[in-house]
């Protein structure tokens, strides 16, 4: 079966605790994705985070100088790509995303989460796109010099400088990302820009009161400007309770297709950036579970297929 996620966290792991894409413990690796045909995958660089244990193997992104950040993670990502080019293929464009497709291998496109990973020169921009950095999340849990998290203040939004940002970002072609934004920031992106974005990893708030998840306003905005929602399979986004089903992860996305139809929605599962997923899905290799209980459920296979893998893809198609 095909798939394109929007969001995963694999390469920060790698960067973080010296683990390799190609074999290792994560939600993702070689013996996972190739179960996948084609497989796409946009690998987050990850602004990073302050664990709450510190042990011996995990060498924190944050004890690397602030301007270092983005090099450490990018090298990162470039090591794991070269290593694995047999199989994966790191894409900067749609094009070159079909040419991974016709050529039987995976494609790899990066992310950064956390805009405040960006380097603090003139040029920042300029500088991850010619990287080959494609989409930007524009928060993550903290504040920084570019906007307020959800996590943080739903009032507070983007600074002066998040909202250059984002303009930059529409006329660069680099695609912004609302998940972990404030409510008041992502009335700032509708305000900034006219043209489509996404929310790679989010899912309803109407469903689950995290703070993170979508309003049915905000996702109906993304909607309208025909963008792209990436359904998050991480527990405390889809139920307030210690665990989860894959039922309860198809009443989110019922929730959001039922609301616009299926064209919006799109899978962003947040993988190697969380610890707990429905019961059944132990990372990227259990994803055919999903597909599966959606077909017995009664979902057409044109519907499960445009989740996993075509309304991603055309999006894309039409923004890199």
């Amino acid at each position: 079966m095909k798939l394109f996620d929007l969001h995963c966290d694999t390469i920060y792991e790698c960067c973080e605790t010296g683990k390799h894409l190609r074999e290792n413990d994560l939600h993702i690796n070689y013996a996972a994705a190739h179960r996948y045909q084609p497989y796409v995958q946009f690998f987050a660089l990850f602004c990073g985070a302050r664990q709450p244990y510190s042990p011996e193997t995990r060498d924190c992104l944050l004890d690397t100088p602030a301007d270092e950040r983005f090099g450490r993670m990018l090298t990162t990502a470039r090591r794991e790509f070269a290593a694995n080019a047999d199989w994966l293929t790191f894409c900067r464009s749609a094009a070159d995303i079909r040419a991974a497709v016709e050529a039987g291998k995976a494609a790899a496109l990066l992310s950064i989460e956390g805009a405040e990973l960006l380097p603090d020169r003139p040029d920042a921009l300029d500088y991850v796109y010619d990287a080959g950095v494609r989409l930007i999340t524009l928060t993550w849990n903290y504040r920084s010099r570019y906007g307020c998290s959800s996590a943080v203040d739903q009032n507070e939004g983007l600074t002066e400088l998040g909202k250059q940002l984002v303009r930059d970002c529409g006329e660069k072609g680099i695609i912004v990302d609302v998940s972990h934004l404030s409510d008041r920031g992502f009335q700032d992106v509708c305000e900034a820009t006219d043209r489509p974005f996404v929310a790679t990893h989010s899912d309803s708030r109407v469903l689950c009161r995290n703070s993170r998840n979508l309003t049915d306003e905000q996702f109906a905005e993304i909607a309208n400007r025909r963008g792209l929602v990436g359904v998050n399979l991480y527990t405390p986004f889809l139920v307030r309770q210690s665990d989860s089903v894959i039922d309860d992860a198809i009443d989110h996305i019922e929730r959001f297709i039922g609301m616009y139809g299926e064209k919006v929605v799109a899978l962003g599962c947040d993988f190697d950036g969380c610890d707990t997923l429905p019961i059944g899905i132990d990372g990227l290799a259990d994803m055919y579970r999903l597909a599966d209980r959606m077909l017995t459920l009664g979902y057409k296979q044109e519907t499960v297929d445009g989740l996993f893998y075509d309304n991603a893809f055309n999006f894309m198609q039409k923004m890199l």
